[in-house]
């Protein structure tokens, strides 16, 4: 196998894959289809989706997509944004040939161009930014200076959420070991609640081997009164 310079880091592990199983799932680095349909489960019941415009950063093959449709789980417009060439291609074609409505593609890497989340604001009214496994290739710097611009970009959108999950660990919690990263839980929330007190946590599935957070932008800036 060919190792290609330019390829960045982060998406070579991907870009391997893709070269091996073409756009099959195995090439999502995944431990199993039904782990990544139970993050999905996690971030449809934690995140509000209906009548929004959701950008799934690091769409791959269209999975989410495909879940949310057939699981009847109603979402305004879908935009699935993708680095990798062969998986964004997999999932405009899966997206006509299953019928999967109000779908629309981007082809672009979301580590590198700094001004993507600005973009699909302000060019597709993205009210909702979703992460699931993206960050994973990723250095714990890159994958926060990532989420920062996300939600960053956010900031004159009131209910806006930025969410996204992520292999949990922390402290002498005993895990099995991974090619992947893992983070720690409480400095990741931490970090959250650093930038938004309307926080939701969740790692009570998959065994706490997996931990989702979801960040909201305030509705409004009420005046809080005491007494």
């Amino acid at each position: 196998m060919t190792t290609d310079a330019s390829v960045p880091e982060y998406l070579r592990p991907y870009t391997e894959a893709a070269e091996q199983h073409g756009a099959a799932p195995a090439a999502m680095l995944m431990a199993s289809q039904a782990w990544q349909q139970q993050r999905f489960s996690v971030l449809a019941s934690t995140v509000p989706i209906t009548d929004r415009t959701v950008a799934d950063i690091g769409s791959g093959r269209g999975d989410l997509l495909a879940w949310l449709y057939n699981n009847d789980i109603p979402y305004l417009r879908y935009l699935g944004v993708e680095a990798v060439a062969e998986f964004d291609a997999f999932a405009r074609e899966r997206a006509e040939d299953e019928d999967l409505p109000d779908a629309e593609f981007v082809l672009a890497d979301f580590v590198a161009d700094q001004q993507l989340f600005e973009r699909l604001v302000a060019e597709h009214d993205v009210d909702v930014f979703l992460f699931s496994g993206s960050l994973n290739t990723l250095t714990e710097a890159d994958a926060l200076a990532v989420l920062d611009r996300a939600f960053e970009a956010l900031a004159d959108k009131p209910g806006a959420v930025l969410a996204f999950n992520f292999l949990a660990g922390g402290g002498d919690w005993l895990r099995p070991s991974t090619d992947l990263p893992r983070r720690d839980s409480s400095r990741w929330i931490a970090w959250a609640l650093e930038r938004t007190p309307l926080v939701t946590f969740c790692q009570s599935y998959l065994a706490a081997h997996d931990a989702t957070i979801v960040m909201m932008r305030p509705l409004s800036n009420p005046k809080h009164e005491i007494g």
